[in-house]
């Protein structure tokens, strides 16, 4: 994170689900347009309101969705990152092993999964999602966290280049069945 940017920690409930954002203070978050003219048609996403979709089905459809709301805001697309995938992946393992919905689970650095994972940055970013396995498509996700202003301004912040997002299951922790964990990572590299 730059000097410049102080980092901003919004919680937000969202229909009985938990979603949480890091958000750059200052980032542009689309506030001029209602946040529904950001989410792309259904059939515009392959697999988007697939609710069983396997999980990389899933996150293509999330990269999908977040590019189509950037192309919107007219902002560049977000090429995908196998190192922001880790560090999601990484961010998603700690948030599920310490059963705590946060972006410093246990007590970590927030952005240490970004380090580990090798991606060297000047601006990074992420949005956590928390839900019973199967409740909602990657759709609905998106759909949640462009109706807050926080996780809208990952998505739409005209600073970030990459992306990466990854689910990890979280059984017995967050809910009494099967839970997921997912992490979409924003970052632009040095």
């Amino acid at each position: 994170m730059t000097a410049a940017a102080p980092v901003r920690f919004c919680v937000a409930a969202c229909i009985g689900l938990a979603v949480v954002t890091l958000a750059l203070a200052g980032a542009a978050d689309g506030a001029g347009k209602a946040w529904s003219s950001y989410l792309a048609p259904v059939a515009a996403c392959e697999g988007s309101t697939q609710r069983a979709a396997s999980p990389r089905l899933q996150r293509r459809a999330i990269t999908c969705l977040v590019n189509w709301a950037r192309a919107r805001s007219r902002q560049g697309r977000l090429s995908p990152s196998h190192s922001l995938q880790r560090a999601a992946a990484l961010k998603g393992l700690g948030v599920a092993s310490c059963g705590e919905i946060s972006h410093a689970p246990c007590g970590s650095d927030a952005t240490d999964p970004v380090r580990r994972s090798g991606y060297a940055y000047t601006r990074f970013g992420e949005n956590l999602y928390v839900g019973a396995l199967g409740a909602a498509s990657a759709r609905e996700i998106v759909s949640a966290w462009l109706q807050s202003p926080g996780h809208r301004a990952n998505i739409l912040h005209p600073g970030f280049r990459d992306f990466g997002a990854a689910l990890v299951r979280a059984d017995g922790i967050f809910y009494e069945g099967a839970a997921v964990v997912w992490i979409a990572a924003f970052a632009s590299p040095r």
